[in-house]
């Protein structure tokens, strides 16, 4: 034990007098890894690191100008746990520090309940434990392309000259609690039938009426489609993120799983009736009543009149 931390101090202590940090990250949550790209943007600019990077969805940092060295780690890999080993203040895992907990009840519950402060962003549950100061209150996730992926992009995507994005669900394999209904985003596509829409997300998921699709894109292909897009209506989760990339107004439907905090950019519009609800925010991954609650709280008709207000507040 105590030669551990020996070795520990000794290495941290070296990369942070020659000015590295090393960050690592595994997991499927691929939104989990775009706001880290918020980090590290904080990071670079407020503390000027060479930033080293290892992470399973290496892809989401190509190209990056904010990582010096990037390398891809592999899930189960010897690398991780050469890595968790070493944890110190040069060599960090962008995760929260209460990822594993559950509460008395022995009911799941996600791991920002546990946090101090539950009413902070994901970026800074994830980070907190770095001890560097960041400004959390200016949070943007970042994605870079190259010139040749643009063109490669634009000579094989095609796309109309405008257009708004919409997913028919959320991920139900995480909770079912940030679903609100699929009857309502088709609402939403008939009731705005002169926007030329594009469905995104994975085949398999309920298939929109009246609109185009473009289902099981990459991770690089659907942030290019985001990033040529008029506007979005999502879920909390990877295309919300994604859209902070780009500053694209995301009209998120919000049904209290997480407080507003935990997912909010200065380009999103959350549409949401959760005040009334006893379980805001929710945060257990299984609620049996949270889904009738939303529902009750959030009809078709308000999510309507928010949208189309705003459309028309900024297109008169």
């Amino acid at each position: 034990m105590i030669l551990k931390k020996i070795i520990n101090n000794l290495i941290n202590a070296f990369l942070t007098k020659i000015n590295i940090l090393i960050i690592f990250r595994r997991g499927d949550a691929i939104g989990e890894h775009v706001y880290m790209s918020s980090v590290i943007r904080a990071i670079s600019i407020q503390n000027k690191k060479k930033i080293i990077l290892f992470t399973n969805k290496y892809e989401i940092y190509i190209n990056n100008p904010r990582i010096f060295k990037l390398f891809k780690l592999k899930k189960k890999s010897v690398v991780w746990y050469f890595l968790n080993y070493l944890k110190g203040m040069a060599i960090l895992e962008f995760n929260s520090k209460h990822a594993t907990k559950i509460n008395h009840k022995y009911k799941k519950k996600y791991c920002l309940y546990f946090h101090s402060d539950s009413k902070i962003h994901l970026a800074q549950a994830m980070s907190e434990h770095f001890n560097m100061d960041l400004d959390y209150n200016n949070l943007k996730n970042e994605f870079f392309f190259s010139s040749a992926e643009l063109k490669n992009f634009n000579n094989k995507i095609y796309l109309p000259e405008k257009y708004a994005l919409i997913q028919s669900i959320s991920k139900l394999s995480f909770t079912k609690n940030k679903e609100w209904k699929i009857q309502g985003m088709q609402a939403i596509i008939d009731h705005f039938n002169k926007v030329k829409w594009i469905q995104i997300g994975k085949s398999g998921e309920p298939v929109l009426r009246n609109c185009d699709k473009m289902l099981d894109l990459n991770i690089r292909e659907v942030a290019y489609v985001i990033s040529k897009c008029e506007f979005l209506v999502t879920y909390e989760g990877l295309f919300n993120h994604l859209a902070s990339c780009f500053q694209k107004k995301n009209f998120v439907i919000h049904t209290g799983f997480l407080p507003i905090e935990a997912f909010n950019y200065q380009n999103n519009i959350i549409i949401e009736r959760n005040s009334n609800m006893d379980c805001y925010p929710c945060y257990d991954l299984e609620c049996k009543d949270h889904y009738k609650k939303c529902l009750k709280n959030l009809n078709t008709e308000y999510v309507l009149d928010k949208i189309e207000k705003n459309l028309l507040k900024n297109n008169p």
